[in-house]
């Protein structure tokens, strides 16, 4: 190869080589932009789902179920009744409740507690004051009893009733069941309880509960006896 065309070569490869940034500069611009735009697109591809999401929840967004509220419980604390092995000494459950001296109209039986005008399944809550004496001569010596009901067989259908009695054991300083000093009883015991109105009237005007029977200290057998005699 001659000199001339040796030169000619050189000069030709260089020009090429100075050619080639620009060409090598325009391919990078392009892949750089191309890069830029994919990035724009993705951020705002994401920016986009992020809306629509948070639009979606907004809207479908499930609300809290409200906790359930406790039960309103009554702010008495009810009476626990007398145990069986808790009655006076000599004394069963069913046996009648003993009212001293007094005397009876009527004897007890099926037949004459149908025609009581109350009667009920109830525990004494309370004793205090009697209140059917009016003006009674010579007055009794009587106490209001208040009682919880459990089942009424007759007269009433509140959960609370207020019967006078005579008074309970205690008040005449005897604890004997059979004494003419009055019949055995307490807050908390549960008695089956029978009578009629004092002075005439609605079943519970001025109720009073009837002895020889008609009161006796609460049994299950007893009670089921009381709920088929009344029907």
């Amino acid at each position: 190869m001659n000199q001339s065309t040796e030169r000619e070569l050189r000069d030709l490869f260089a020009a090429d080589a100075a050619d080639a940034p620009d060409e090598l500069a325009v391919v990078a611009g392009a892949v750089r932009r191309v890069h830029r735009r994919r990035r724009t697109l993705t951020v705002a591809a994401a920016t986009t789902t992020v809306i629509i999401a948070a639009a979606v929840y907004g809207v479908h967004r499930p609300t809290a179920t409200p906790q359930a509220q406790p039960p309103v419980t009554p702010s008495s604390v009810p009476v626990t009744p007398t145990p069986a092995a808790d009655l006076p000494a000599g004394v069963k459950p069913g046996d009648p409740l003993a009212f001293g001296a007094a005397q009876c109209v009527k004897a007890y039986a099926p037949q004459t507690l149908a025609e009581q005008a109350f009667a009920f399944d109830g525990t004494v809550t309370g004793i205090g004051p009697a209140r059917t004496e009016r003006d009674a001569h010579p007055p009794l010596d009587l106490r209001s009893v208040t009682f919880q009901v459990h089942t009424w067989f007759r007269g009433g259908s509140a959960g609370t009733a207020v019967v006078d009695m005579s008074p309970p054991a205690a008040a005449t300083g005897t604890g004997d069941a059979t004494s003419e000093g009055g019949p055995a009883y307490r807050v908390g015991t549960r008695l089956l309880v029978s009578g009629m109105p004092r002075w005439g009237g609605a079943a519970l005007a001025d109720p009073i509960a009837w002895g020889c029977g008609f009161t006796r200290y609460y049994s299950p057998s007893t009670a089921a006896e009381w709920a088929t005699a009344t029907k």
